[in-house]
C-alpha cells in the first residue's frame, strides 16, 4: 500500500493546539479511508529513550521525534548531525510516496533537503497553517503594539522587531526560500492564507487552497432546535488562554453586559499553562468583578470540544490576530452551536462561508458587548443562525488531498483553488 508520511511539530498528547489536532485529525482519517497508509510523526521537546531520537506515542500509533537545538528566527534544526542524521534512517526505513509537513517549527527547514536527498522522487508537501513562514513574531502577523500587520517584508519586519536589522531578515528570507524551492505543493487552508504567502513570495503555481477537514460526523451532529423560543444567554469560549486569542476582550465585553444588567453566564474552556503571567494579572480584576457569571473549566480534550459545546448556546472566538482556518468554528458547527467571531482573517472567511454565525470588529469590546447584547435580548437570533448553518463540502472527503499527494489520478481539482 502507498505510505505517506506525515510531519509536525509537537503531538496532541503534549500540546493540544490546532495545528496538531488537524494533523493527527488527518492521519486518522486517511488510514480510515483505506486507500494510503498514513503515519504521524511529531517533534516534541521530551527527553526521549536513551540512545535515540525516536519513541512511540501513548497508544503506540504515533513517532514522537526528540528535537534538538532549534534557532526560531531561522526555523533551522541546529541538530544536525544528531536529529537529521536519525531522521534520514527513519524515512529510509518508512519509505513513503509522499510527506506531507504541517509546520517547520521545531522541525527545520533543513529537513526538507533531508527528505529530498534520502527520497529523491517523493512528493512534499507543505500546510500554512499559520504566518510562521512569513512573520517572526510567532507567526501571529501582529506588531508589538498589537496591530495587525497587513505586510511581512523585510524593512517592515526589522522595524516591528527591536535588535534585529534589515540585513538579518534579508538572510532569514534567502534561507527558508531556498529550502522551500524543494516544496512541491503548499497547502493554504484558508485564501487569506494562500494570499498573504503569495504577497511573501510563495510561487503561485504551487499554492493551492484547501480548507482543513471536519470532525468525524460534523453534517450529522447538528441537533434540532426546540420549538419554544428561551433565553440563549450561555456564551462558551474555547481555546487556548492566549493574548492572541482575544479572551481579555471578551471578558471586557461581558464587564460591560454585567454593568448593564443583562444576565448571562460565560464558560471558559481553554488551557492556561501557557498563559504569560502579565497576561494572567491583567485577566484577574475583569474575573473578579465579572465573579458567578464566568466559570473557568480547564483544559480539555481535543474528543470533548464538540460535546462540552451543547453545554452553551452561543461559541465566542474573539481573536485578536488573522487566524487561518480555525478548529473551534468546525467544532461548533458539529455541535449545532452558532459562532460570535472576529472580522478578520480565515475566521471571518469561514463564517462567511459556512454562514456560522455573526461577525464583530477585532479587539474592540464595546462593538463585541453590542453584538452579545444583540444575541441575549433576541432569542429568535439564534434559530436564524442555527438555521443557517452549512457544512462546507471542500472539507469533507479526501479525493482532492490525493490528487495533490500525486497518488490518484488529474481531474478539474488541476488549478481550482490555486494562487492565481
Amino acid at each position: 500500500m502507498i505510505r505517506v508520511l506525515h510531519l509536525v511539530h509537537n503531538h496532541p498528547e503534549v500540546h493540544p493546539g490546532g495545528t496538531e489536532i488537524q494533523a493527527l485529525r488527518l492521519v486518522r482519517a486517511l488510514n480510515a479511508d483505506g486507500r494510503v497508509e498514513a503515519h504521524l510523526a511529531a517533534a516534541t521537546r521530551q527527553i526521549p529513550h536513551p540512545g535515540t531520537i525516536l519513541r512511540r506515542s501513548r497508544d503506540g500509533r504515533d513517532t514522537l521525534l526528540a528535537g534538538g537545538a532549534f534557532d526560531r528566527f531561522l526555523l533551522s534544526q541546529r541538530d544536525r548531525l544528531h536529529f537529521l542524521a536519525e531522521f534520514a534512517r527513519y524515512l529510509t526505513l518508512l519509505n513513503p510516496q509522499a510527506v506531507h509537513l504541517h509546520h517547520l517549527y521545531d522541525l527545520g527547514a533543513e529537513l526538507l533537503a533531508v527528505i529530498r536527498r534520502t527520497l529523491p522522487d517523493v512528493r512534499i508537501l507543505l500546510s500554512l497553517h499559520d504566518f510562521h513562514l512569513p512573520c517572526h513574531r510567532d507567526g501571529l502577523m501582529v506588531t508589538g503594539e498589537g496591530a495587525l500587520c497587513e505586510t511581512a517584508q523585510t524593512m517592515a519586519c526589522a522595524a516591528c522587531c527591536p535588535g534585529l536589522s534589515v540585513a538579518e531578515f534579508q538572510r532569514r528570507y534567502l534561507f527558508l526560500t531556498a529550502h522551500l524551492d524543494l516544496v512541491d505543493r503548499f497547502i493554504a487552508p484558508s485564501l487569506f492564507a494562500l494570499q498573504r504567502h503569495a504577497e511573501w513570495g510563495l510561487p503561485h503555481d504551487k499554492l493551492y487552497h484547501l480548507p482543513n477537514i471536519a470532525p468525524d460526523g460534523a453534517p450529522d451532529l447538528m441537533p434540532a432546535v426546540a420549538s419554544e423560543q428561551r433565553r440563549r444567554d450561555r456564551l462558551g469560549y474555547f481555546g487556548n488562554l492566549l493574548p492572541h486569542k482575544g479572551l481579555a476582550v471578551l471578558l471586557r465585553a461581558c464587564q460591560m453586559l454585567k454593568r448593564a444588567g443583562h444576565g448571562f453566564s460565560l464558560a471558559v474552556h481553554g488551557d492556561d499553562q501557557h498563559m504569560p503571567e502579565r497576561y494572567r494579572a491583567a485577566i484577574a480584576p475583569l474575573l473578579d468583578e465579572l465573579g458567578e457569571a464566568v466559570t473557568l473549566h480547564g483544559a480539555y480534550a481535543p474528543e470533548e470540544a464538540v460535546e462540552r459545546m451543547r453545554d452553551v448556546d452561543w461559541i465566542v472566538a474573539p481573536s485578536i490576530w488573522w487566524e487561518n482556518d480555525p478548529l473551534v468554528l468546525q467544532e461548533a458547527l458539529a455541535a449545532g452551536r452558532p459562532v460570535i467571531a472576529s472580522d478578520i482573517g480565515g475566521m471571518a472567511e469561514a463564517v462567511r462561508r459556512q454562514s456560522l454565525g455573526l461577525l464583530a470588529p477585532a479587539g474592540e469590546a464595546e462593538a463585541l458587548a453590542a453584538t452579545l447584547a444583540r444575541c441575549l435580548t433576541q432569542p429568535a437570533l439564534w434559530t436564524e443562525c442555527h438555521a443557517a448553518m452549512r457544512p462546507d463540502p471542500a472539507r469533507h472527503g479526501l479525493a482532492p488531498l490525493l490528487r495533490l499527494y500525486g497518488l490518484i489520478s488529474p481531474s478539474p481539482l488541476a488549478g481550482e483553488g490555486k494562487a492565481t
